[in-house]
């Protein structure tokens, strides 16, 4: 089976599977769903990684929420983006969490902004495929790891990335979970500039891959990676941006 093949029958397992979870969980005011509309395994994917099967970069989050809830229709420009008649939601604004993306693949060597050309080393997702519900945020559940570590265990092995990127400490927990390993973190921010971070892992085809494990770059998960070096916060992304200094490092090591 190709790459692109493995990758529709994921999105199509996907969807059922979620479907499935809405009958199972209506009555759970923050049950997980799944938007029709989505033709790639996550929203995120609309940014970077649309058409990218062989991307050497896999950016994964956490989840993203609703996106009935943003401040911009998101689902009007996917439908754009499904007809082709633009390649990126993030064409209108972004978030904190986006724009300070933007700030960090920079650092790396990656332009991700406004109008930038699309960069097919790149694979953007979200460990968790589903949605919460229109109202709700927060209250993030555990067990979602569980049920989606199967999925993200498939598609990292449909996109074979040499470097996988995990914003915040759920996203690195259930990427460990995926490759069966277990995580010993203790305190997360010493573990993101400790000896064990990055982790080397093997995808099935018998490639490795490095696993960096960084703060989420949202406002909140921001503030969290600053507070042991600055209780105010004033370093913000700057040191976030620090710690993606590694990943440069190895990119240019993968490079030569």
């Amino acid at each position: 089976m190709d790459k692109k093949q493995a990758y529709q029958e994921l999105i199509s397992d996907v969807k059922e599977y979620y479907k499935a979870q809405e009958a199972t969980y209506k009555d759970d005011p923050i049950f997980l769903t799944w938007y029709d509309d989505c033709e790639e395994i996550n929203l995120w994917t609309y940014w970077q990684g649309r058409g990218s099967l062989d991307a050497k970069i896999m950016l994964v989050g956490q989840d993203w929420g609703s996106p009935a809830d943003a401040a911009k229709d998101y689902m009007a420009q996917f439908a754009e983006i499904n007809a082709g008649s633009r390649s990126s939601y993030y064409l209108d604004g972004a978030s904190i969490t986006d724009k300070n993306l933007i700030k960090l693949f920079s650092s790396i060597g990656y332009d991700v902004s406004s109008g930038a050309p699309w960069n097919s080393d790149l694979f953007f997702t979200n460990f968790v495929l589903g949605y919460r519900n229109k109202g709700f945020s927060g209250s993030f559940k555990t067990r979602w790891l569980n049920e989606n570590k199967q999925f993200f265990s498939r598609l990292v092995n449909i996109i074979e990335p040499k470097v996988i990127i995990c914003l915040g400490r759920h996203t690195f927990c259930g990427v460990m979970m995926a490759f069966d390993r277990e995580a010993k973190i203790g305190n997360y921010n010493a573990f993101i500039t400790g000896k064990h971070n990055p982790v080397e892992v093997s995808l099935s085809s018998g490639q490795k891959a490095y696993v960096f494990a960084e703060a989420h770059c949202g406002a909140m998960g921001t503030l969290n990676r600053s507070r042991l070096n600055d209780p105010a916060g004033i370093n913000g992304i700057a040191l976030q941006v620090k710690d993606w200094t590694r990943i440069k490092d190895y990119i240019a090591e993968m490079k030569e």
